[in-house]
């Protein structure tokens, strides 16, 4: 049962997932905003067993942007892909990298204290300093 699939830029990576994100929000922290050139990023977070690669696995590159966090990249378009998050288990999907809209929308903002002072936050979404507290 696949729920949507996504690909990077040139298309030599492609990747599937079985499942629906768990959670989606908003990143501004700094690495985000480094990495994806802008404000930040989207990001929907699912279990790392129900995403596979099915296309191009020989171009992901992986950047080890902490202990807890792996970032997945095309190596010949340069598109981030998700982020494997070690200690949960969890993958951090771009959102941008999906073929079609996801079920679940975005629900926060998060490391709203880093985000630019260019970038003026308009929605109504609960806004987080860092991350949202753990229910």
């Amino acid at each position: 049962m696949t729920i949507n699939t996504g690909s990077c830029l040139c298309k030599r990576v492609e990747f599937c997932l079985h499942g629906e994100f768990l959670y989606a929000g908003y990143c501004h922290c700094s690495m985000c905003r480094k990495s994806s050139g802008g404000a930040g990023t989207v990001v929907g977070g699912i279990q790392k067993e129900k995403m596979s690669i099915t296309k191009g696995g020989e171009y992901i590159k992986r950047f080890y942007r902490s202990n807890e966090t792996t970032s997945c990249f095309c190596s010949h378009c340069g598109s981030m892909l998700y982020g494997v998050k070690s200690s949960s288990g969890m993958v951090h999907i771009r959102y941008g990298a999906l073929n079609k809209s996801p079920k679940l929308l975005p629900q926060a903002h998060m490391y709203v204290s880093s985000k630019p002072d260019w970038y003026k936050i308009l929605d109504s979404l609960p806004q987080f300093a860092e991350l949202p507290p753990q229910t």
